[in-house]
């Protein structure tokens, strides 16, 4: 039964490979830095999540518990702040440089058409369909990848507020 599971799974990543490779290759040159940013940005991103919903609870515990001079709280706070708030405006930077990435690649899908266009001379429907696809396959790959990082990241800064918030408010009661 292990053995079945496994060989379904294989063959599920094999088939997702497949349609990953054509969906690059659809997409045109655009799709690889698409591709890097985009991993990039989700890698911050759950780093961030981990560093919330794991580390920072026994952080602050670890904060509150030592007691804190008048002198020493604000310079605990702020050692606290930048934890909380290490990588956000990257993780907002990198959601915004990927719709420009996107349309990078329709930029890039139409200029490649009109080449086409002025080489074979003809707007030919098959040249066409090419470069518009491979412009909109650019475009919605840039723009639902950007939306999901500026999402997540309001919701990162979200979350690291709070938490900067409670750890002021645990810090002052010690």
């Amino acid at each position: 039964m292990k053995d079945r599971g496994f060989e379904t799974f294989r063959i599920f990543l094999q088939q997702s490979e497949q349609h990953i490779e054509e969906l690059m290759a659809l997409g045109g040159p655009v799709m690889w830095p698409l591709l890097a940013v985009s991993v990039l940005l989700w890698t911050l991103i759950l780093e961030r999540y981990w560093f919330l919903i794991h580390i920072f609870p026994t952080l602050s515990e670890h904060g509150v518990r030592r007691p804190c001079s008048s002198v020493q709280m604000p310079i605990v706070m702020a050692e606290m702040a930048l934890l909380l708030r290490r990588h956000l405006r990257l993780i907002k930077t990198l959601s915004g440089i990927l719709p420009m990435l996107g349309l990078l690649g329709t930029v890039t899908g139409i200029v490649e058409t009109f080449d086409l266009i002025r080489v074979f001379g003809s707007a030919e429907a098959r040249i066409v369909a090419r470069g518009v696809s491979q412009a909109l396959i650019t475009t919605l790959a840039g723009l639902v990848m950007g939306l999901f990082g500026v999402g997540v990241s309001y919701d990162l800064n979200r979350r690291a507020r709070t938490g900067q918030r409670r750890f002021a408010e645990r810090l002052r009661q010690s």
